[in-house]
C-alpha cells in the first residue's frame, strides 16, 4: 500500500469515527428527550453512566488527528478537516455532558407524569426534538458537504433560542402563580438552559464542517 492509499484510508477511518461519535450524541439526545417526558429515572442513570464512552471516543479523535499532523504533515484543505475535527468532537462531547445534566435535572423533578397539554412542557419537547433534529441534518451535511443545508441547520437555532425565551416566561409565571411548583421550576429553566446550549453546539458544529468545506471562518457570525 502506497504512502498516499495509507493517509487516503486515515483520513476516511477518521470522519467514519467521527460519525460514530455524532450518532452517539444523537442516540442520546433522543433518550435523554424519553427520560424527561416519562419521568424514567432508570433510564436517566444509564445514560449518565454512558457519558465515558462519548469522553472516550473524543480522546481516541483527538489522538488520531495529533498523530496525522505529526506524520502526515496534512495541508490546504486536509489541514482544515483535521483541524475542524478537533473542534467538532469537543462540540459532541459537551452535547453528551449536556445530556446528562439534563437527566440530572429530570431525576430530580417529581411533578406527576408529563403532559403536553401543559404549556411549558409541550415547548419543553419541541425544544428537545428541535435540537435532536439539528444534530441528524447537520450529520448529514457533514456526509453530503452541503452547504446550503448546513447553513440553513444554523438557522434552526435561532427557533430553539425562540422556545426557549417562551418556555423560560411560562415557567416563571407558573412559579409566581403556584409557589408549590418553584422547586421544578428551577429544575424546568436548568433543562431548557442545556437545551438551548445543545443547540448552540451544534451551530458549532456546523461553522466547523463550513470551513473545513470551504476555507470560510464563519464561527460565531452569522451565517447569511
Amino acid at each position: 500500500m502506497t504512502p498516499r492509499k495509507v493517509y487516503e484510508d486515515q483520513l476516511k477511518k477518521l470522519n467514519n469515527k467521527i460519525m460514530e461519535m455524532g450518532k452517539g450524541a444523537e442516540e442520546l439526545i433522543d433518550k435523554t428527550i424519553q427520560a424527561i417526558i416519562s419521568h424514567d429515572d432508570n433510564l436517566a442513570k444509564s445514560i449518565i453512566e454512558k457519558d465515558d464512552l462519548i469522553d472516550n471516543m473524543q480522546l481516541e479523535i483527538e489522538k488520531e488527528c495529533a498523530m496525522l499532523i505529526a506524520h502526515q504533515q496534512p495541508i490546504a484543505s486536509d489541514l482544515r478537516f483535521v483541524l475542524s475535527v478537533v473542534k467538532i468532537v469537543t462540540d459532541l462531547e459537551r452535547i453528551a455532558d449536556q445530556c446528562c445534566d439534563i437527566c440530572e435535572y429530570s431525576i430530580r423533578l417529581n411533578d406527576g407524569t408529563w403532559s403536553r397539554d401543559v404549556n411549558y412542557k409541550r415547548h419543553i419537547e419541541n425544544m428537545a426534538l428541535g435540537a435532536r433534529d439539528m444534530l441528524a441534518e447537520v450529520l448529514n451535511a457533514f456526509i453530503s458537504k452541503d452547504m446550503e443545508a448546513i447553513k440553513a441547520t444554523c438557522k434552526e437555532d435561532d427557533k430553539i433560542d425562540s422556545i426557549f425565551l417562551k418556555v423560560w416566561e411560562e415557567i416563571t409565571a407558573e412559579m409566581i402563580a403556584n409557589k408549590d411548583f418553584i422547586q421544578n421550576g428551577v429544575h424546568y429553566i436548568m433543562i431548557i438552559k442545556y437545551l438551548e446550549r445543545i443547540a448552540d453546539h451544534i451551530t458549532n458544529i456546523a461553522e466547523w464542517i463550513i470551513y473545513s468545506s470551504t476555507g470560510e471562518y464563519a464561527i460565531h457570525k452569522p451565517i447569511e
